[in-house]
C-alpha cells in the first residue's frame, strides 16, 4: 500500500484541495499532463523534479523537511533491484543505432531466473543458470547467437 500517497491525498481532503484544482495552482495550463506528473509524484515521488515539489509544497503551505522525509519513507518501499535475470552478453550492442533498437535487442537478449533456480546451493545454480543460457542462445536467431560471447548474472544482494 502507497502510505505516502494516502498522507498526500489526506492533506488535500484536509485543505479541501482537489488534484485537479492542485494542478491548476501549480501552474499547469494543459491539466492532464499536470495530472500525470502527479499521479507520478505520488506513485514514484524520489523522480520527479524539484521544481515541481517546491511548487507544491508553496501552493499548499507544507514543510519542505516534512515532504522529503516522507519521499525518503516512500522510496524505501519501492523495490530498487529487479526480479534476479541472465544477459546475454553481445559485444557489438553499444553501437547500434538507433537507441530503441539497441533496447529492444537487449531485452531479447534478457532471460529471468526462475525462484527455483535462485534458491539451489552454489555448484547447481551455476550449472542450471549455464542450462538457460543455452537454453536462450538455442532460441535467438543463428547470425546472432554466434556473436554472443557469454552471459552475466544479476540478482538482488542478501
Amino acid at each position: 500500500m502507497n502510505e505516502f500517497k494516502q498522507w498526500f491525498e489526506q492533506k488535500l481532503h484536509s485543505l479541501g484541495v482537489t488534484k485537479l484544482k492542485l494542478v491548476e495552482q501549480v501552474g499547469y495550463a494543459n491539466t492532464s499532463k499536470g495530472l500525470r506528473r502527479l499521479n507520478q509524484f505520488l506513485e514514484q515521488p524520489h523522480k520527479t523534479h524539484n521544481e515541481f515539489i517546491k511548487a507544491i509544497c508553496l501552493k499548499l503551505n507544507l514543510d519542505m523537511a516534512e515532504l522529503c522525509e516522507k519521499i525518503a519513507e516512500r522510496r524505501k518501499y519501492i523495490e530498487p533491484n529487479p526480479e534476479p535475470f541472465i544477459q546475454l552478453i553481445y559485444p557489438p550492442l553499444d553501437t547500434i543505432r538507433p537507441l530503441f533498437h539497441r533496447g529492444w535487442l537487449r531485452a531479447l537478449l534478457r532471460e529471468t531466473v526462475p525462484k527455483i533456480i535462485q534458491r539451489l546451493p552454489l555448484d547447481e545454480k551455476n550449472k542450471q543458470l549455464e542450462n538457460l543460457y543455452n537454453k536462450k542462445l538455442a532460441s535467438l536467431d543463428d547470425d546472432l547467437s554466434r556473436q554472443i560471447t557469454g552471459f552475466t548474472y544479476f540478482c538482488k544482494k542478501e
